[in-house]
């Protein structure tokens, strides 16, 4: 009977954690509709979701793709509605592995760590446009809090077994799932378990290598692959400079991301000791200031992992909250706590909710170094979500007024909104030429010569055509 209460009390906190989760992420959602907000989303999530209409997912190695025809095949949204929907159950997974994880370190006041940790800025600029990532992350959160279980001493032979295959089941999901946090997974796991001497993991996670490896060396493309690429692009020297990647830039977003927390994160350091922990935060610091190796380059995406380490740096800054304002019989300070935790939130809610270009001022004043991976506010897409509509009659004065064989030049950020609505045979390319905030148009004849050249520019609700 006592174990039936405290099962039917979890699955109550887990089920108010899957519903804050969603509901969070679904607010910046509707303070932008009719338009969708994330880089990503409109330029990778919702063509992909328009594809999945009609064809079913020919990626072999990547499991979003089967995630998103599933859904499709269940619940009739158009794509936007599908990936908006699936954006909002998947940080609500996110949410219950975060709960899951702080109960598994038996920590007091799951509760307030939870909903500090979903409101910080490297969380929400994940589930911005990052949805592989939040769900791989997901997973990975998972994995430690049922490996911390398995540590326990009263579990069954019975329940071990379990604990275990869903382990194994959920790194599969991962490395199907996002590369870079599969990457940081499979080489915090290796590390704890060889630190740890636990051969029956070592020995699965060595399988799980085996047949992955060589599954994408047979099967996959391996062409097409980011890590494979970026191995090689190593190996090579082939590495191509990108002003966007300076120290500074990179410094002054890692500042950004931490400097509310910073503090905190250092005094949980002090009492949240481990190394299931550690290990991660510490692999993700390292990627966070490879930067000084590599300047100026992207290929071993250092913003990505400030972003991480941003994530897991939370985790110790919410224990430390938590510490901050217990008195010496470990009891929370509510009346002084509970202020704090509001603080937080009402920050979180001004990144997801005003206008991009009047963003709290703790990060506004860093955009101009830092908007190449961070947006000031959510309210984003590729564009400014006020200029969501002008673009929308751009694209609509390109199908009825210009050639159905024309070739449509433009910056790569319009790419997604191009492929979606484009009519006839108009055909977007990018990276023919620098624009600012521009659309060039070139009607082609049947020998591919450009004929008429024009520029279409848009701004504010108006737009107009240039000869060049």
């Amino acid at each position: 009977m006592i174990s039936f209460t405290l099962d039917l009390k979890l699955i109550k906190s887990l089920l108010f954690f899957f519903l804050l989760g969603c509901f969070i992420r679904i607010i910046p959602d509707l303070i932008a509709f009719p338009y969708p907000i994330g880089y990503d989303i409109i330029n990778y999530y919702i063509p992909l979701a328009d594809k999945l209409n009609t064809i079913f997912p020919n990626d072999s190695f990547q499991f979003y793709p089967f995630l998103l025809y599933t859904f499709k095949s269940f619940i009739p949204l158009n794509p936007q509605g599908l990936v908006l929907s699936l954006s909002s159950l998947t940080y609500g997974l996110f949410s219950i592995s975060i709960y899951l994880l702080l109960k598994g370190l038996n920590l007091k006041l799951a509760l307030f760590m939870t909903i500090y940790i979903l409101f910080q800025i490297s969380v929400l600029r994940t589930t911005w446009d990052l949805q592989k990532d939040i769900l791989a992350l997901s997973f990975t959160l998972l994995i430690l809090y049922f490996i911390l279980e398995d540590r326990k001493s009263y579990f069954s032979k019975r329940r071990r077994i379990i604990h275990f295959s869903i382990i194994i089941s959920l790194i599969i999901l991962t490395l199907l799932t996002d590369n870079m946090v599969a990457f940081l997974l499979i080489t915090s796991l290796s590390i704890y378990f060889l630190r740890k001497k636990n051969i029956k993991y070592i020995i699965s996670l060595t399988i799980i290598l085996i047949s992955i490896i060589t599954f994408v060396l047979l099967v996959d493309n391996t062409k097409n692959n980011p890590l494979i690429n970026s191995i090689n692009h190593i190996l090579t020297g082939n590495i191509k400079e990108n002003e966007n990647y300076s120290p500074v830039n990179l410094g002054i977003l890692f500042v950004m991301m931490n400097i509310l927390s910073f503090p905190l994160f250092i005094y949980g350091l002090k009492y949240l000791h481990e190394p299931l922990l550690y290990i991660p935060l510490i692999i993700a610091l390292l990627g966070s200031f490879t930067w000084i190796i590599l300047p100026y380059s992207a290929i071993l995406l250092p913003d990505r992992w400030i972003i991480i380490s941003g994530i897991f740096m939370s985790i110790f800054s919410s224990h430390g909250l938590v510490r901050v304002f217990s008195n010496y019989k470990d009891k929370p300070n509510y009346k002084t706590l509970s202020p704090i935790i509001s603080f937080y939130i009402v920050i979180g809610l001004f990144y997801m909710i005003l206008p991009y270009d009047y963003a709290f001022p703790i990060y506004g004043i860093f955009a101009e170094y830092t908007h190449f991976f961070v947006p000031s506010t959510m309210q984003f897409n590729s564009i400014d979500i006020v200029d969501n509509r002008d673009l929308l009659i751009v694209i609509d004065w390109l199908n009825n007024h210009t050639n159905p064989e024309s070739i449509i030049y433009g910056d790569s950020y319009l790419s997604g909104w191009m492929k979606m609505l484009l009519k006839d045979n108009r055909i977007f390319q990018y990276n023919y030429t620098k624009l600012s905030n521009g659309i060039q148009i070139t009607l082609a004849n049947k020998n591919d010569s450009i004929q008429e050249p024009k520029k279409l520019l848009f701004s504010q609700g108006n737009f107009r055509i240039i000869d060049k």
